[in-house]
């Protein structure tokens, strides 16, 4: 296989040369030093800007310029989504000769700003899940190589074209088209979806399923729950629901894995049957998945998979011509239906 040879990176003292100052002011404009004017630390900044300089606190202009490192944003290592999304970013970076930072970010988009600018400082391409404004990740990520994992396409739509981004989604319809079409075939004709309100944007999966329950000449049900810190606490919630409604559903398609291990919780302390009474999907394929009684019937998603296409993303912007645009790629997943005990 054919070695990849890295760009080459810009260095401190082809910032000092075109802004036309000393190394040390360099240094000093881009750590907000003071001993000098807004106007020098202006000119140093738009062409540490114009070259993509991003200084390193580990002093890798010291060392040795191949030694790279690769941040990974996620909203909870506790979340087993986020810890096998991790694993897989942490093999893919090591036999890439990546180093690997990873930072919990918080659900909010006022959360963790502060520490994102300091990941951003540290490395030198980012994959995120990042529930932030548009702005707010221009400021943040700068002109870092910046590839973001399932973003809100509004929030893509009103990226600045003066710093081009990459994205990784998941195209729900294919996996969830599958997972009601399985239903139906069982003889569910009751089925809910069970969606989770966040404050950066509208629900993909909410506008789906509501188009493909209709293409099939059946109701959508919405079971729409607040954004909580617990996604098992999603899954008892919207069962708490369902169960109150005068038709409840014979079939719940939760919003991710955690939350289905909730539904199913809850339906067997209400004495519900699974799957004969009510059958319960869940989304990500999970390992954990295959362990809990009964066995859940889940839309997998290809971890391996879905992380290369997001380290090829990154890698491909890193890798760009410092005198050129970064490229920005878009590029989608989708999920597989994985039948089991749950349906």
């Amino acid at each position: 296989m054919e070695k990849r040879v890295a760009a080459k990176r810009a260095s401190i003292i082809e910032v000092a040369e075109l802004a036309g100052v000393s190394r040390q002011t360099v240094t000093r404009a881009m750590n907000d030093m003071p001993g000098i004017s807004a106007e020098t630390k202006k000119r140093v900044l738009e062409a540490a800007e114009k070259l993509r300089y991003r200084p390193s606190r580990f002093g890798r202009e010291l060392v040795q310029q191949s030694t790279r490192s690769l941040g990974l944003v996620v909203s909870d290592l506790a979340n087993p989504y986020f810890s096998e999304l991790a694993s897989e970013v942490a093999k893919i970076s090591a036999a890439n000769g990546w180093s690997l930072i990873v930072m919990e970010k918080h659900p909010g988009p006022e959360a963790g700003k502060r520490e994102l600018r300091a990941l951003a400082g540290q490395v030198d391409a980012v994959i995120a899940y990042a529930d932030l404004t548009a702005p707010d990740i221009d400021s943040v990520f700068g002109s870092l190589p910046l590839v973001l994992l399932d973003t809100f396409e509004q929030t893509l739509d009103a990226l600045s074209p003066a710093h081009p981004r990459s994205a990784l989604s998941i195209d729900l319809e294919p996996g969830l088209a599958q997972a009601i079409d399985h239903l139906v075939a069982g003889g569910r004709s009751r089925i809910s979806l069970v969606d989770i309100a966040y404050p950066m944007g509208k629900s993909v999966r909410n506008a789906v399923y509501t188009r493909l329950m209709h293409e099939r000449g059946l109701e959508p049900h919405v079971i729409t729950i607040e954004s909580k810190d617990d996604d098992l606490s999603v899954g008892r919630c919207a069962v708490e629901i369902a169960l109150d409604a005068p038709d409840p559903p014979d079939a719940i398609i939760a919003f991710n894995d955690l939350s289905a291990f909730g539904a199913l919780k809850e339906l067997k302390v209400r004495g519900v049957s699974v799957p004969d009474t009510c059958a319960v999907v869940g989304i990500d394929g999970l390992k954990i998945g295959a362990f809990v009684e009964p066995e859940l019937t889940t839309l997998r998603l290809d971890f391996a998979a879905f992380v290369q296409m997001a380290f090829d993303s990154v890698t491909q912007m890193y890798n760009a011509p410092a005198d050129g645009p970064l490229p920005q790629i878009r590029k989608y997943a989708a999920h597989e239906l994985v039948i089991r005990k749950s349906t």
